[in-house]
């Protein structure tokens, strides 16, 4: 009869089969938090085998186990990263979503791209009616709402609102313009604030993180815009 564990050497080589498994799915992930958990234990098991097979294998133990604490170190780094993300934001951006809304930033930014926004920004609460931008004055500073809900005004007219996961300043990032409203707290307001040249200068060192800001900005301005025609038309007059 077909023996399966003895035609690729039997019980002794199981944990190197389970490990160079793990591995391989963990190719596969586009996740990099759970690539890591998968390479940990994958890298577990590899020495549990090593070990098992006798023999000077110390080498591939001891850099099995430097692998094994690089990746457990960047793994405690997207944790803390997360950590101050979910306290800043009671929890709420790293979720489906708040108060219905889909949490774009959440949705479009892996973890290490959530780190390196935590380590550009600085979290801010913020009283009801604090300005975030001002009509026609210079933007320093780009934000990412984290908790709370901002109003938008035009020519003291309020045009649309700002809900968690959402950017303001987000125009005068990709284009150096002053702001084009006016955008303050509408009740209690926390924050996540970007130098925008500081981000400038990341999203020019990390493609990927240029890639994504940009997509989260582009879904915003697209949303913006649909609202912006909706309100618009049903201003307009029907004809008679």
């Amino acid at each position: 009869m077909f023996d399966i564990l003895e035609t690729f050497g039997g019980w002794y080589d199981l944990p190197a089969h389970i490990g160079y498994l793990l591995f391989a799915v963990s190719m596969f992930l586009t996740n990099i938090f759970w690539l890591r958990i998968l390479l940990i234990v994958s890298l577990a098991f590899q020495i549990v085998y090593f070990t098992m097979a006798g023999g000077a294998l110390y080498t591939g133990i001891g850099w099995n186990i430097v692998f094994i604490l690089i990746n457990a170190y960047r793994l405690v780094s997207l944790m803390q990263a997360r950590r101050r993300l979910g306290k800043a934001t009671g929890g709420h951006l790293l979720g489906a979503g708040a108060d219905e809304v889909v949490i774009d930033a959440a949705n479009s930014l892996d973890d290490t791209q959530i780190e390196e926004l935590i380590r550009l920004g600085e979290v801010y609460d913020l009283a009801p009616g604090a300005p975030l931008t001002t009509e026609g004055e210079p933007v320093d500073w780009f934000y990412l709402v984290t908790a709370g809900h901002a109003v938008v005004m035009v020519d003291d007219a309020e045009v649309a609102r700002i809900h968690p996961g959402e950017f303001v300043g987000e125009i005068s990032f990709l284009t150096g313009i002053a702001a084009t409203a006016t955008v303050r707290a509408s009740e209690r307001l926390t924050v996540i604030a970007l130098d925008r040249e500081k981000l400038a200068r990341a999203c020019a060192e990390d493609a990927r993180l240029s890639a994504a800001v940009h997509q989260v900005i582009g879904n915003a301005l697209a949303r913006k815009l649909v609202v912006a025609n909706q309100r618009r038309a049903t201003k307009t007059p029907q004809p008679a």
